[in-house]
């Protein structure tokens, strides 16, 4: 008898009978587009019934044929995208990201169009980690990890690929059909709701994203070559032989409402006060985001026709004052200076753990030692120096001041800021406004501290604003033309020595600081201010035309 014959034979797992879900080509595309439908696009369903409800007068076939057309699209797109090799792949990204944008859209009210693409790519790591939380980790189990898991147990089975075609063609057509039948029935109500309430689209997942991704990467790669170009050949500076220092602090995330200066309840403005500063009550941004304020007000574009790639590739306020012949110096505590700065000497305040410092962010007074050290060692006759804020950027703003500045409380202390309440919130923002204003203080007090036979001055810009809760918006970076003013409405304000030569204080106090202003008028503003000469001024955008010793000198 064989001994080998009476060994139990093991038997193989038989891999057919795990856990799959069976379905054909078709029905997962109509399965994955009823989930972003239904799920994904939360916001953008919410914000339609909220807009049609609040009418007078509505048709109830018109609401509920909101939800049946953005199925219908969903449908065509991911019958478009679905690639038979590529399906899941395809689905696993899409899904991943469109759950971060949906977290994004819930919790900030954040819209994903060109300019939040533009500063998510700058953005960087440790700015992004400050977004991590438990709820954020929470949310994306549950509608991200959860729905992949789901999807890899999604057994498709494809017919031959003429025949796929052909059932997907017809899938389209009668999506199409609908689509068509649904908009012909209610084309009136769907544009006058669209063109009411305009910011709507930009919320519809994956589309808006996918669509300013994609303008954001053919720019980066297709006209990232574009030959640079000079407004201006020969700036020359007005009193070459006066010694002058100009030091702007551009400010992040400082919203005007929040400014005692403006009128606020709470006085956040403690520090600058003794300094008599002028403060502009009614300044506009350029835009919601650093990635687009930041370089428009630099720029000699305005707010209506800027254009950030055109705006890299030229001269911008930094450039002329350095050909001018200025010593410029940028030192940054930010996320890069948007590339104003890269042909000037810059510096990184490095995050290394220390007093100031825990590794991954600085607190503003980093950027003290850096500018004491540059006054110290003036080398040319003309010196400007930017120096570039974290100010009150969020959402950790308990992270943005010391302990020893927790003037207002109790605070906020977490990244999940639509969880705390509405006194917490704007208790910590406010902190982060009084702290900042410290740091100017003790700018301006460097600044008084040069010799009187230099003439010095100092203007302080924020990049934009922010929304705190109201209507439900936190943060920044909505599109616009959408955006609240709390997110546009920013503070200015300037302070030049008793024994400035050019910008006297008699004049500043002169001013009329409440005309609207905007970003617009920094370029040409900073050409006075440091005392540039240049066929690219402007003296109607020129906050500070009338305090000119001899205007004419400044013109061409």
């Amino acid at each position: 008898m064989n001994i080998l014959s009476q060994i139990p034979v093991q038997k193989k797992p038989n891999r057919s009978k795990r856990f799959y879900i069976h379905c054909s080509a078709n029905a997962f595309v109509v399965m994955i587009a009823c989930y972003y439908c239904l799920v994904i696009n939360i916001p953008f369903i919410q914000g339609s019934f909220s807009a049609i409800t609040s009418l007078a007068s509505f048709s109830w076939l018109f609401l509920l044929s909101v939800p049946l057309l953005l199925l219908c699209l969903l449908i065509i797109f991911f019958s478009i995208v679905s690639v038979r090799w590529l399906l899941k792949p395809i689905n696993y990204l899409l899904l991943i990201i469109s759950s971060g944008v949906l977290y994004g859209s819930l919790n900030y009210g954040v819209v994903f169009d060109y300019s939040m693409i533009q500063n998510t790519f700058e953005t960087d790591s440790s700015e992004a980690l400050s977004y991590l939380n438990p709820q954020l980790i929470g949310f994306l189990l549950l509608f991200c990890a959860l729905p992949v898991f789901i999807l890899s147990k999604v057994k498709i089975h494809f017919t031959r690929p003429h025949q796929e075609a052909i059932s997907r063609i017809k899938l389209i057509i009668a999506c199409l059909t609908l689509a068509a039948l649904v908009v012909a029935n209610f084309y009136a109500d769907y544009a006058a709701t669209g063109r009411n309430n305009r910011i709507l689209k930009k919320e519809i997942i994956p589309f808006q994203y996918l669509s300013s991704g994609y303008k954001y990467m053919r720019d980066q790669l297709l006209y990232s070559n574009i030959e640079f170009k000079s407004i201006d050949t020969a700036p020359t500076l007005i009193a070459p032989n006066t010694t002058s220092v100009t030091v702007i602090v551009v400010g992040e995330t400082a919203r005007a409402t929040n400014f005692a200066y403006q009128g606020y309840k709470r006085n956040t403005n403690p520090y600058t006060q003794k300094y008599n500063v002028t403060y502009f009550n009614n300044v506009a941004s350029c835009g919601t985001a650093t990635a687009v304020s930041v370089p428009c007000m630099f720029s000699l574009q305005t707010q209506d026709n800027f254009d950030r790639l055109a705006a890299d590739n030229q001269q911008n306020l930094i450039d002329l004052a350095q050909q001018a012949g200025s010593d410029v110096l940028w030192v940054d505590n930010n996320s890069g200076c948007k590339n104003v700065c890269t042909r000037v000497v810059n510096i990184d305040i490095p995050t290394t753990p220390s007093a100031l410092c825990d590794g991954k962010y600085c607190f503003d007074e980093a950027l003290l030692a850096p500018l004491k050290r540059k006054l110290a060692n003036l080398s040319q006759a003309n010196t400007v120096i930017v120096l570039h804020m974290m100010g009150s950027h969020g959402p950790t703003y308990f992270k943005r001041y010391p302990d020893k500045f927790k003037q207002f409380t109790p605070t906020c202390d977490r990244s999940d800021i639509q969880n705390c309440s509405l006194d917490e919130l704007v208790n910590t923002y406010d902190n982060t406004i009084a702290y900042s204003d410290f740091v100017n203080a003790q700018v301006i007090e460097q600044l008084k501290a040069l010799p009187n036979n230099i003439d010095k001055q100092f203007l302080y810009v924020s990049d934009h604003g922010e929304s705190l809760g109201e209507a439900g918006a936190y943060l920044h970076g909505f599109p616009y033309s959408f955006a609240p003013s709390t997110q546009t409405h920013v503070p200015l304000y300037m302070w030049a020595d008793e024994h400035n030569q050019r910008i006297t204080n008699t004049c500043l106090a002169n001013l009329d600081t409440s005309a609207a202003r905007s970003h617009n008028n920094i370029f040409h503003t900073l050409l006075n201010l440091i005392g540039i000469k240049s066929k690219t001024y402007q003296a109607s955008l020129d906050l500070l035309a009338s305090c000119q010793t001899t205007p004419s000198e400044i013109k061409l």
